[in-house]
């Protein structure tokens, strides 16, 4: 096995927890797709098509 930085109670030598990290990395991901979707017009109908198909959005 390889040692992935992280303690026994999932703290690294910053003592930043390992959900810290899972935490910063999705919000940056949202940021990003938050903005992509008022940039482009295209995008936002993929992504009101998708919520339609899914079921999340109902006519």
């Amino acid at each position: 096995m390889t040692n992935s930085g992280f303690d026994h109670n999932g703290l690294d030598a910053a003592g930043i927890h390992w959900m810290q990290y899972l935490s910063m990395t999705s919000m940056s991901l949202l940021i990003f797709l938050v903005a992509l979707d008022k940039a482009l017009p295209s995008f936002h109908h993929l992504i009101l098509v998708s919520m339609l198909k899914t079921g999340i959005i109902l006519n």
